[in-house]
């Protein structure tokens, strides 16, 4: 499946029930260790305001997901009571994947491949099996996917920023500095219709620059690896496009993940493949 980018929209956020120094509202922004927590409950909401003029919704993803809770609910409507016009998604996985990434936190996910919806009030409601549940999220995206017709091309970089540092002493001693590191991701979609640079492309490095995370999935696909392949974070680097032929653009989408993995060593076991 091809790769997609998603806008996140500009939104309120409440909740029912909110843990002490946990604020709805830290789930809205960029800064992915102040996040929203939830007091245990059987079924916590977190609840998102689009705006009186609500732009169309196919997809919602949740960055840095912690907490036990694995199912989500998700509902929409043109009221706060959430009974005018209602869109109910049933109880679906919280997760995009049952694979964790090495930060140890999650990417919730729901998505709308019959089409997008317009609604002003979105509601997600987080549950388990059995018992009460107290997710944290340090995220919510919601907006309307841009997929190009052509995906992007082989000769992608997949790597990591490390903010920590290891040097020597004169003696020949490490001498090292812990920090987080942030996954960083680099693309290229080299056939690009004119049309898509002009309607989607453009007016999303303009928009977003150098300043604003985006969200790019590169493989949407049901799978278990799903959330290593969901990134959230700023574009960097070159903001521009080519005109590489009469009737093709190409796009260079470099970006850097917000969700850190935590400073210290992490071990993870091999893989029998």
């Amino acid at each position: 499946m091809r790769a997609f980018v998603l806008r996140p929209l500009p939104m309120t956020l409440s909740s029912t029930n909110t843990a002490a120094g946990y604020d709805a509202t830290y789930a809205g922004n960029d800064l992915m260790g102040v996040v929203w927590k939830a007091a245990a409950a059987a079924a916590p909401k977190l609840k998102a305001d689009l705006g009186t003029v609500p732009n169309p919704v196919d997809a919602a993803l949740l960055f840095a997901v912690g907490g036990a809770a694995t199912q989500l609910r998700v509902r929409a409507a043109d009221n706060s009571g959430m009974t005018t016009n209602l869109y109910d998604s049933g109880i679906i996985p919280l997760l995009a994947g049952t694979e964790m990434p090495v930060s140890g936190l999650g990417v919730g996910w729901w998505t709308k491949d019959d089409g997008a919806i317009t609604r002003r009030y979105w509601e997600f409601e987080f549950s388990a099996a059995a018992g009460t549940v107290a997710p944290s999220v340090g995220r919510v995206t919601i907006g309307e996917r841009i997929t190009l017709a052509r995906n992007f091309a082989f000769g992608g970089a997949w790597g990591v920023r490390d903010l920590g540092k290891a040097d020597f002493s004169a003696g020949g001693a490490l001498l090292r500095r812990r920090a987080a590191k942030l996954r960083v991701l680099g693309i290229t979609f080299p056939h690009v219709h004119k049309d898509e640079i002009e309607r989607h492309v453009l007016p999303l490095i303009e928009g977003h620059g150098a300043q604003d995370p985006i969200v790019l999935c590169t493989d949407p696909a049901a799978d278990v690896m799903r959330q290593r392949r969901c990134w959230f974070g700023p574009l960097t680097g070159d903001l521009g496009t080519t005109w590489r032929t009469s009737a093709g653009w190409e796009w260079r989408a470099n970006l850097i993940d917000l969700t850190p993995i935590p400073a210290g060593p992490l071990y993870v076991p091999p893989v029998n493949v």
